[in-house]
């Protein structure tokens, strides 16, 4: 007998200015964000950065719309992270211009941040684009470090992706914070049962039902869940 796809919950709906409050994001809480390309990640994950006092911000992309708003927010460029206080926020964002020795440059820069986050302890450490750096630069390791153990040295892995199947489970199943966007991609929607404590069902028959820029929150700590619509625009520090 074919099974029966479950309905979608009814959702509460929570204006972006009200999600931080709501959300009680601790330090050492991993937060991860799983959609298209366009329906505002980027903005929404950097958006909550206010919230923490230590961030280092990892940039990918060779152009990116989004990123040099945090320089105008007062982050600053650098190639690794500074001594306490000196600055606490920094874009690492090496230039890249798609050469095996620039990727060469990309994987050395980003594997030591992480590795230096990590024995540093209490720092956020943002990864916008998680399956380049795991099947391209190939740092899957430092990053599963980040997430499985990160939370005894209070480090926080703010990571997204455009799809589920694209990078390690841990990514969803260490997290506390989730936001998904929509998706009816059956592999997709599989791989979405990996998240530790909470039912799947209701997760999947949510995330194929929402609408564009909106995400579905999904706190596997407390069980909250909600819809949000992403920010347009990067919330300064």
């Amino acid at each position: 007998m074919a099974r029966r796809l479950p309905v979608a919950p009814e959702l509460e709906q929570v204006d972006w200015p009200l999600v931080a409050a709501r959300m009680q994001w601790r330090q050492g809480e991993h937060v991860s964000l799983i959609g298209p390309t366009g329906g505002g990640k980027t903005t929404l994950e950097l958006s909550l950065l206010a919230q923490r006092a230590y961030v280092a911000v990892l940039g990918c992309k060779p152009d990116d719309d989004v990123l040099p708003g945090l320089l105008r927010h007062g982050y600053k460029p650098a190639n690794a992270l500074p001594e306490r206080g000196n600055p606490p926020r920094v874009l690492i964002w090496p230039k890249y211009d798609a050469t095996a020795a620039a990727r060469a440059r990309q994987r050395t820069i980003f594997g030591d941040v992480l590795g230096q986050a990590f024995r540093a302890g209490s720092w956020c450490v943002v990864a916008d684009e998680v399956s380049y750096i795991v099947r391209r630069l190939r740092l899957e390791e430092p990053l599963l470090d980040l997430w499985e153990q990160g939370r005894s040295n209070k480090c926080s892995l703010v990571a997204a992706t455009q799809r589920p199947r694209w990078v390690p489970v841990t990514m969803y199943s260490s997290a506390t914070h989730l936001f998904l966007w929509r998706t009816n991609e059956a592999d997709d929607l599989r791989r979405l049962g990996g998240m530790n404590g909470v039912d799947p069902d209701p997760i999947r028959a949510a995330v194929a039902s929402l609408r564009k820029f909106h995400a579905l929150y999904v706190n596997t700590r407390t069980g909250d869940m909600f819809r949000t619509m992403a920010p347009r625009e990067i919330t300064p520090s």
